[in-house]
């Protein structure tokens, strides 16, 4: 990264810290965590996809920013897309997309089933990012119709989603998506590794 890159960064962990005081954006407390288990973890979804000027990513429930708007820093190429219903974090993640000047970014303040009635969303992204937050497949469910042929979701899986992924080959293979997994690099040394699961959708929408 350049140093406009880092500078960045560091705005952006500012006003983060800033608004957590008054906003429920993340549980991640100290500057410490924030740049290990947001920044870092989000810079490790790199190794399930390929920047280019045409990618169109949508990051579904960004919250605080994690994955989309930390990538969309290191890869200002991108054209993202940030998904937060509540209005609160979505005012938060439209001042820091102000504050520094982004371009070829938006944050849409809807729920991911609305989203998919919408034509002009459905079946426009290349990449989709969401954490595995609730039953893989539920997740997987709602945000396939936003996905291209092609496209792909990338979880940021726990030990959990890991563990059961076998399990849930035979649900996710009857919603046209196949099924990969990938370990990024871990944040620092003594973290445990970034662990990806990589659905992509064979289909039509």
């Amino acid at each position: 990264m350049i140093p406009a890159q880092y500078e960045a960064l560091e705005l952006y962990l500012t006003e983060l810290r800033r608004w957590a005081s008054q906003v429920n954006l993340t549980g991640l407390r100290t500057e410490e965590a924030i740049i290990r288990e947001g920044f870092l973890r989000s810079f490790a979804h790199r190794a399930a996809f390929e920047p280019t000027p045409l990618l169109k990513a949508v990051d579904v429930g960004s919250g605080a920013g994690f994955p989309g708007l930390v990538l969309k820093i290191g890869y200002p190429e991108i054209d993202m897309t940030l998904l937060e219903p509540r209005r609160r974090r979505a005012t938060f993640l439209r001042f820091v997309i102000r504050q520094l000047g982004l371009t070829g970014i938006q944050c849409i303040q809807r729920r991911v089933e609305e989203l998919c009635e919408d034509a002009e969303h459905r079946g426009r992204y290349d990449v989709a990012f969401a954490r595995a937050v609730g039953p893989v497949q539920e997740v997987a469910r709602m945000t396939k119709p936003l996905l291209k042929s092609g496209g792909r979701l990338i979880l940021q899986a726990g030990q959990e989603a890991r563990d059961t992924l076998s399990s849930l080959r035979p649900a996710l293979d009857a919603l046209g998506l196949r099924v990969e997994s990938r370990e990024a690099a871990a944040p620092d040394q003594g973290a445990p590794p970034t662990h990806l699961l990589i659905l992509a959708k064979v289909d039509g929408t």
